[in-house]
């Protein structure tokens, strides 16, 4: 719920600014050389859970995140980019909100039932991957991946888990030329968090997360 919020809150404000730019919206347009390095903010919030390798049904993941963007591929930026671009990205989770529901495997509390537990955080994940197309357009889409660490204030899911996690998510989006240095992302990530079977239990949690984010360059 809170990353939803949050998720809205940069949304609207971001409605506000895009009109104010005075850039042109036709996705045909020629868009700005990409630039060697570039930073950013992202939200993102999960609205399902899944099944491919997590067994924990119903949690909900919310994430706040700082970006670094390095342009691998072309090794430097073209006046007029042609093709598709590699790009490592490294995030910096300065909060992480994880709620598990009472269905889920977990200790009893002291009065004999399962309680639902809420857990808050911080990650990084400093290997990342981002190959984003038609580079040279206003709409840019784009596939990526990431892999790093969750550090929580309680053991996930119950005191038979662990605080410290493992991530790894995969997905795509578009990204949105507002002005020259600055752009708007959308996406989809399938986000996986376990703890690499080192706790009792390793259940793990599989979210689809929307994730919303801002980039700037220089």
């Amino acid at each position: 719920m809170h990353a939803r919020l949050a998720a809205v809150t940069v949304l609207v404000s971001l409605s506000v600014v895009a009109p104010c730019v005075g850039q042109p919206t036709d996705s045909s347009a020629p868009g700005p050389a990409p630039a060697t390095n570039a930073v950013g903010a992202w939200v993102g919030g999960s609205f399902a859970t899944g099944r491919l390798i997590g067994n924990i049904q119903g949690a909900h993941l919310g994430l706040l995140g700082l970006r670094y963007h390095r342009l691998l591929v072309p090794s430097s930026p073209s006046p007029t980019p042609d093709g598709p671009t590699l790009t490592y990205t490294a995030d910096l989770l300065p909060v992480l909100f994880l709620s598990v529901p009472s269905s889920a495997p977990r200790s009893r509390s002291s009065d004999g039932f399962p309680s639902e537990r809420t857990t808050v955080g911080v990650g990084v994940r400093p290997a990342g991957l981002r190959l984003t197309y038609r580079i040279g357009r206003r709409v840019q889409p784009f596939i990526a991946g990431s892999t790093g660490l969750a550090f929580f204030d309680r053991s996930v899911p119950n005191a038979l888990g662990r605080s410290l996690n493992f991530t790894f998510d995969v997905g795509a989006g578009v990204r949105v030329v507002l002005t020259p240095t600055l752009l708007l992302s959308l996406g989809y990530r399938y986000h996986h968090l376990s703890n690499g079977f080192r706790g009792q239990i390793n259940p793990g949690v599989d979210a689809n997360l929307l994730q919303l984010g801002v980039t700037v360059s220089p």
